[in-house]
């Protein structure tokens, strides 16, 4: 997938973002950041990606994403120890369902699902992006092509583009991840900085498989209005994240690029 340099992931201790980890370890990444609350989660999948038997430095910090002096202090921390950022994944997130829809959604769930989704993604993406607008161009592991100062893959949804119900707080949230990555590639793309957004459809996740109403929601949506009739693998939405950060999407910015099973489609 050519992603040679040093990437960072938050929501790295399970689901997407742990798969995440493991791919950009398995293609050959020289090291990796990976950021969670769960620090003991954390240390399971550094043992995980040192299983592969992969020459991949491991770095972890157990941070809260919507802690933005936190956020700061560990992005930068890894920049320094590493030298540079060439890839931010920012696939930390929650879901939640309000029971009667809109009218009906307390303010504490819509600032929760807000404050992770949009504004921690915000945090990362502003304090990475202060460091790799600074960043000599990274050169492609293929063909030596010069690629970017960094790669930024902000994690969106398909409900980034579509309405669902009973989903105020999340739909809004990935409605402005979109916009967020649309402005930022627009501010640096003529400065070698790309940033993209992936729109997972329904995947099997520990997010979605342990919440009930989620779950059950998923599935009833999954039956009648998933072309491929089924949820997606967290390995799946892991390569999509893969080709958005590497150079063979050198010349792609400001995209979002659905990894859904056709429900978009339709």
């Amino acid at each position: 997938m050519d992603v040679p340099g040093f990437a960072l992931i938050t929501g790295a201790a399970s689901g997407i973002g742990k798969a995440c980890a493991l791919a950009f370890a398995a293609e050959g990444s020289a090291g990796i950041t990976l950021l969670d609350l769960n620090e003991s989660a954390l240390a399971t999948v550094k043992s995980e990606i040192e299983a592969l038997a992969k020459p991949c430095q491991i770095l972890t910090y157990a941070v809260n994403v919507t802690h933005e002096a936190d956020v700061t202090r560990a992005v930068t921390s890894a920049a320094q120890i590493f030298g540079r950022l060439d890839y931010i994944v920012n696939a930390a997130g929650i879901a939640i369902k309000h029971a009667g829809g809109a009218a009906f959604a307390t303010t504490s769930d819509w600032n929760r699902v807000l404050d992770i989704n949009l504004n921690g993604t915000f945090y990362v993406l502003r304090a990475a992006a202060k460091i790799m607008l600074d960043q000599t161009p990274l050169l492609s592991s293929i063909d030596s092509r010069p690629l970017q100062r960094g790669s930024i893959i902000n994690f969106s949804s398909i409900q980034g583009v579509a309405g669902i119900t009973l989903s105020t707080a999340y739909t809004t949230a990935k409605h402005a991840v979109i916009g967020l990555t649309r402005t930022a590639s627009e501010d640096y793309a003529a400065r070698g900085l790309r940033v993209n957004a992936i729109c997972p459809g329904y995947t099997e996740t520990p997010m979605t498989m342990g919440n009930p109403d989620v779950l059950r929601a998923m599935q009833e949506r999954v039956a009648g209005a998933v072309p491929m009739g089924r949820m997606g693998m967290p390995r799946e939405i892991a390569d999509g994240v893969l080709f958005l950060a590497g150079g063979r999407s050198s010349f792609v910015t400001g995209s979002c690029l659905m990894v859904d099973g056709g429900y978009t489609s339709r």
